[in-house]
């Protein structure tokens, strides 16, 4: 029987599901699950992964994964945006804050992920060329903590043999995973663009419970970069703009990291 792969938030243009056909279609059994907020992609098992229904007793997420064949290898590429370093503002982002603590030996700050508070918000996006909605902000923030949090759930109550989470290299999503919910792994990263051109640098981490053996990232200059398409970094830049062209990774790269997964389950196996 082939190792069976869950490919959690692979529901957009399905970079795992695509690498596992041009690399390793004899090799491994894939099931990628998830939403497409472009509503483009058929290939997946329809489930939302941010569902709370757990609070109410009800756990129709597990309930559905339970009829897929047991995963060996859980690959999860939840949701960036409330993570992501990208709307940084003073004390942290616009969707958490790290609150000031003042003692005898001076101020420090806390590990909290504190919201942040409506009239601070807006003070500090008033000059924001595009002003950001606060109502978004805590949609967005409670979408991106409920998709980690799950996604953590899946992987401790189905007991992969090996884990992989993608998420940006500068994501505040491991210190919540380390800090927060004491939820351990091995950062590997890796640059985009090492693997092809056509992306943009996009350092990222893939935080697993195995040494993944990925290249060791260059930093080059990239002829591509990420946006919304009305700003280019660079004058010679090519921009890189739809959710989910933006959430693309090269299948080079996922090579690599199937490679390395497909070497700890044969060394399983001995």
């Amino acid at each position: 029987m082939k190792p069976v792969i869950w490919a959690l938030f692979d529901s957009g243009n399905g970079c795992y599901l695509q690498a596992v056909k041009a690399y390793f279609k004899e090799d491994f059994e894939i099931y990628a699950i998830g939403l497409d907020i472009e509503q483009k992609h058929h290939h997946f098992i329809t489930l939302d992964l941010a569902d709370k229904s757990g609070l109410f007793g009800e756990e129709p997420l597990f309930q559905t994964l339970n009829q897929l064949p047991p995963p060996t290898i859980i690959l999860a590429s939840p949701p960036c945006e409330s993570w992501s370093n990208a709307n940084n503002i003073k004390d942290g982002s616009i969707y958490w804050k790290r609150p000031v603590v003042r003692n005898l030996f001076g101020e420090g700050r806390t590990k909290d992920f504190a919201l942040v508070p409506k009239r601070e918000f807006y003070q500090k996006t008033q000059n924001w060329v595009s002003r950001p909605s606060y109502t978004r902000m805590v949609l967005s923030r409670m979408n991106g903590e409920l998709c980690a949090f799950n996604t953590m759930r899946i992987i401790k109550h189905y007991r992969p043999l090996v884990f992989v989470i993608e998420n940006p290299a500068t994501s505040q999503l491991w210190r919540y995973y380390r800090e927060i919910l004491n939820f351990n792994g091995m950062k590997n990263i890796a640059c985009y663009n090492d693997y092809d051109e056509a992306f943009s640098q996009k350092p990222t981490c893939f935080y697993s419970n195995l040494d993944l053996c990925l290249k060791v990232p260059q930093y080059r200059q990239a002829l591509y970069t990420i946006g919304s398409g009305h700003k280019v970094k660079k004058r010679h830049q090519k921009m890189i703009s739809g959710y989910n062209k933006r959430s693309n990774i090269p299948l080079l790269l996922i090579k690599d990291i199937l490679t390395a997964c497909l070497r700890k389950i044969e060394s399983e196996e001995k």
